[in-house]
């Protein structure tokens, strides 16, 4: 009894920290692609099309968009400023063969400069 009192926390922890580090891993790639994108067709980015891009990349990794909440400027930035792109996914506080119990969130920032001399 002792020693499934002693096993049964390692155990937990080694079955659920592989997930923590792919989802944390999914959610700074898919910031970062998403912050890219608008970056890359500024002034005309659509933050609907970062979502997108969010979620192909959380299913990439099979996590499915209920799990991502993704948070864009509406309003393109000025030429020089910052733009901020954050991705938060749910992360199981418990997952052994399936079952997940309890959760928390991690939220991962990108943040990109539009080019000073872009022209519109």
């Amino acid at each position: 009894m002792a020693v499934a009192c002693l096993l049964l926390p390692v155990v937990v922890l080694v079955t659920t920290a592989p997930q923590w580090i792919e989802r944390r891993h999914a959610a700074t790639v898919a910031a970062r692609e998403a912050a890219r994108v608008l970056v890359r067709d500024w002034p005309h980015g659509n933050p609907a099309e970062a979502v997108g891009v969010v979620w192909e990349v959380g299913a990439v990794h099979g996590i499915g968009p209920d799990d991502l909440t993704v948070r864009a400027p509406m309003l393109p930035p000025d030429r020089g400023d910052r733009l901020a792109v954050s991705v938060e996914v749910e992360m199981p506080a418990i997952a052994v063969l399936g079952v997940r119990v309890g959760s928390w969130h991690y939220t991962a920032l990108e943040v990109r400069r539009v080019e000073d001399f872009r022209s519109r």
